[in-house]
C-alpha cells in the first residue's frame, strides 16, 4: 500500500512539472507583455513619472512596463541612436516642437488607428493640432509647459510696490517696476537664463505679439519678418541695456538669484512650480508674461507628449498606447509637476484648479505658441539660442540679430525641401 501510495506521487509531481509550461503559456507569466518607456525627467518630475510607472504596472498585471530614465542633455542623441540602430523603447518622451524631425523619418509608428477617434477630442485644439504630422497622429500629448512670470513680493515690497501693482499687465509697466526695484535695493529687476530661455522663447512671445509668424500658410515654408524681429530684439536688449538684467546668465545661477530674494521678476517654464511652493523663505506670485500694448500675452510653450518608436510587435505597441491612453487620465497627478494639463477634462476640474497658484496661470495654455509642424525646428532653435546670446553679448545690435535670424531660419527650412 505505502509502495502504491508513494508511486501515486511521484506520478503526480512528475504530471504536474509537465503541466508547468502549459500552464506558463496559458496563464499570466506567458500572458505579460514587457515593454520600455524613456524618459528624461529628473527632481520631482522624474518621482511622479516614476510613481506613475509603478501604478501603471500595479493595474495593469498583464504588461510590465520598465522606466529608463536618460540625462535631458543626452535624451534625443541616444534616442536617435537607439531609432537608426533598432534598439529603441517601445515608449518614449518627446516635445512637439521637435517631432516632425522624427516623423518624417519614418521612425515613428501612426497611432490614429490604434486609439478610439473620439480620443482626440480630450485635448486642447492648439496642442493635439501639433501631436499629428503630415495628417497622421503619432503623439499622445501630456501637458503643456509655456514660459511664464514669477514674482518675488519679498523684492517688490522692499521697493514700496503695492500688492495690486506688482503684476505687470504690459512690458512698459514690467521695465517700471524693475527700474523702481533696481534704484531702491540695488536688486535685479528681471532675470532669466540666457541660453534658450532669452534666445528662443522670450523672443518666439514677443515676436508672436507683433503679430507675426513662422509659417507662411500658404506656401508651407518658413518666413521671417525682420522688422518685428528687430523690434522683439530691442525689447530684449533694453533691459539688458538698463542694467536691470544680469546677463549672460545660466539658468541655476537665475534660480539661485529668485529663490534668494535677488531679484523681483522672473522668466522660467511652468515646471518650477514643482519647486516654489516649498521653497523656504520664498513669497511669490505667478502670472502670464506681459503683453505689446494691444496684444494677447502670447507666451512660447511646448508640450511633452508619449511616442512610440517603430520595432514593436503588434502585442508591444498596442500596450504602449495603452500605457499612453491611460497616462492622459492621470495627468491631474502629472500636473503637480507644474505643467499645465491638456486632457480638458483634467484641466478644467476643480481637483487641478486648487493646486497651489494654478489658478493664476491655467489661462495661459491658451495663449502658448508651439512651434509651427515643420522639419528642421531642431537646428532652428539651436540658431535662436546663438543669435539671441550675440545679441545680449554685444555682437548683434537688433537690426543685424533680426537679418542674422531671417537667413538661418530660411536657410535651413530650404535645405529640408
Amino acid at each position: 500500500m505505502k509502495r502504491m501510495m508513494k508511486k501515486n506521487i511521484v506520478a503526480m509531481v512528475a504530471l504536474s512539472l509537465l503541466l508547468v509550461p502549459c500552464l506558463m503559456v496559458g496563464g499570466t507569466a506567458e500572458a505579460k507583455v514587457n515593454i520600455t518607456l524613456w524618459t528624461l525627467f529628473g527632481g520631482g518630475e522624474g518621482s511622479i513619472m516614476t510613481s506613475l510607472v509603478e501604478k501603471f504596472n500595479a493595474e495593469h498585471p498583464d504588461i510590465v512596463l520598465e522606466e529608463q530614465i536618460i540625462e535631458w542633455s543626452q535624451y534625443y542623441n541616444k534616442l536617435m541612436t537607439g531609432l537608426l540602430a533598432d534598439e529603441a523603447p517601445n515608449v518614449g518622451i518627446m516635445h512637439l516642437a521637435v517631432l516632425p524631425d522624427y516623423a518624417s523619418r519614418g521612425v515613428l509608428n501612426p497611432i490614429e488607428g490604434i486609439v478610439p477617434a473620439e480620443f482626440t477630442d480630450k485635448f486642447l485644439p492648439n496642442i493635439i493640432e501639433k501631436a499629428h504630422y503630415d495628417g497622421s497622429l503619432f503623439a499622445i500629448p501630456i501637458d503643456t509647459h509655456p514660459m511664464v512670470l514669477y514674482y518675488n513680493k519679498t523684492v517688490l515690497k522692499e521697493a514700496g510696490i503695492a500688492e495690486e501693482n506688482m503684476i505687470p499687465k504690459t512690458w512698459d509697466d514690467l521695465i517700471a517696476n524693475a527700474k523702481q526695484v533696481k534704484e531702491k535695493t540695488g536688486k535685479w529687476g528681471l532675470t532669466l537664463e540666457t541660453g534658450p530661455m532669452l534666445g528662443e522663447r522670450w523672443w518666439i512671445a514677443v515676436y508672436t505679439q507683433l503679430g507675426a509668424t513662422f509659417l507662411d500658410e500658404t506656401t508651407g515654408k518658413l518666413v521671417v519678418d525682420v522688422d518685428k524681429a528687430a523690434q522683439a530684439y530691442e525689447l530684449i536688449s533694453s533691459f539688458v541695456k538698463a542694467d536691470l538684467e544680469p546677463a549672460p546668465a545660466d539658468y541655476p545661477e537665475c534660480e539661485s538669484l529668485f529663490t534668494n530674494n535677488e531679484t523681483a521678476y522672473h522668466m522660467n517654464g511652468v515646471w518650477a512650480m514643482s519647486v516654489y511652493p516649498d521653497t523656504e523663505g520664498l513669497d511669490f506670485g505667478v502670472t502670464s508674461i506681459p503683453a505689446i500694448e494691444g496684444s494677447a500675452p502670447y507666451t512660447w510653450g511646448d508640450s511633452h507628449s508619449l511616442i512610440f518608436p517603430k520595432g514593436s510587435n503588434e502585442e508591444q505597441l498596442k500596450a504602449a498606447v495603452t500605457f499612453g491612453q491611460w497616462f492622459s487620465e492621470q495627468t491631474m497627478e502629472w500636473a503637480k509637476a507644474g505643467h499645465l494639463p491638456v486632457n480638458k477634462g483634467v484641466l478644467d476640474s476643480e481637483a487641478f484648479l486648487n493646486l497651489p497658484l494654478r489658478k493664476n496661470y491655467v489661462g495661459v495654455s491658451k495663449n502658448a505658441v508651439l512651434a509651427p509642424s515643420v522639419k528642421g525646428w531642431s537646428q532652428i532653435r539651436q540658431e535662436m539660442w546663438e543669435v539671441g546670446e550675440r545679441l545680449i553679448g554685444g555682437e548683434l545690435d537688433p537690426q543685424s540679430a533680426a537679418q542674422e535670424i531671417k537667413k538661418r531660419i530660411e536657410d535651413i527650412s530650404a535645405a529640408q525641401e
